[in-house]
């Protein structure tokens, strides 16, 4: 089958230009929506025990590499269910920092962990932005400062 390409300057410019345009077009069309967390909402129930989400301070979530995020109520129901998926299927891990309830990527958090420490699953594991916070909290429980590659294990 032969294609007949147009034939003349103008035709050959509008047929590059088209080109171009559709070539610019599906490239966008390619591009990744960057990973966001999503807001808790009145209601929303742990993916892992099926509890409401009360105390965001204690929340966790994940977002699929298609899209769909799962909510947690402790960070353990997170890690727990994460194995569950596969990490290969997860696109982002993100955690609330502890003193201010704001999400955070979980790679970026600073964990604590003491059984003196309750969680809404008595984990006992806190998220916190601020490492030095970590460390005093730790201090106060005679608790574990871990990363999250160490919750992962």
């Amino acid at each position: 089958m032969r294609v007949a390409l147009p034939t003349g300057p103008s035709g050959r410019r509008r047929f590059i230009v088209s080109l171009f345009a559709f070539v610019a077009l599906f490239a966008a069309g390619c591009r990744q929506t960057p990973v966001a967390p999503v807001d808790i909402a009145e209601g929303d129930a742990c993916a892992a025990c099926k509890s409401t989400i009360y105390e965001r301070q204690y929340a966790a979530q994940f977002i699929t590499k298609d899209g769909f995020a799962r909510k947690f109520d402790d960070i353990s129901c997170m890690v727990q269910f994460s194995k569950k998926v596969g990490a290969n299927n997860i696109a982002a891990y993100y955690v609330a920092d502890y003193a201010t309830g704001e999400w955070l990527p979980a790679g970026e958090a600073s964990f604590v962990r003491s059984s003196a420490i309750k969680t809404p699953m008595n984990s006992g594991i806190l998220a916190l932005k601020d490492k030095a916070g970590a460390e005093a909290i730790a201090r106060e429980y005679q608790a574990d400062l871990l990363s999250f590659a160490d919750l992962e294990k």
